[in-house]
């Protein structure tokens, strides 16, 4: 855990792949077309009907969570961040907000302009992208 409270994953956990960050959705749907999760394996599932960007991201913080087995910990969107580009981060940070929206994530921000912390929902470790 860093001096802001947020679970300190390494440069390693954070740096992988998110090129899909610089795809547009046309090209990041056909990686996802007949990749569909099928619900009657998973009982919690309701992400049939969102665009590839926000299943690629959701995919990638459950395998972040998964792979340091932080759980509980949260993680910090400015590291998650740190080196992108303007658009990778706008998108990055949208489908941020898409995840809160629909409970797969849980965010916290303690003042205004400050770093936000992110934590998994049951609903994104259990969930297949």
């Amino acid at each position: 855990v860093d001096a802001s409270g947020h679970a300190d994953f390494g440069t390693d956990a954070i740096e992988h792949d998110t090129d899909f960050l610089n795809v547009d959705d046309d090209e990041i749907a056909e990686d996802y077309e007949g990749d569909m999760p099928n619900t009657e394996e998973k009982g919690i599932l309701d992400n049939s009907g969102w665009s590839a960007r926000t299943r690629a991201v959701a995919n990638y913080l459950q395998v972040l969570f998964e792979k340091e087995g932080q759980h509980g910990q949260d993680i910090s969107l400015e590291r998650l961040l740190a080196g992108k580009s303007r658009k990778e981060a706008s998108r990055m940070f949208f489908e941020t907000l898409v995840l809160k929206t629909k409970d797969y994530i849980q965010t916290e921000q303690g003042n205004a302009f400050c770093d936000i912390g992110i934590k998994p929902r049951g609903k994104l470790l259990k969930s297949e992208f």
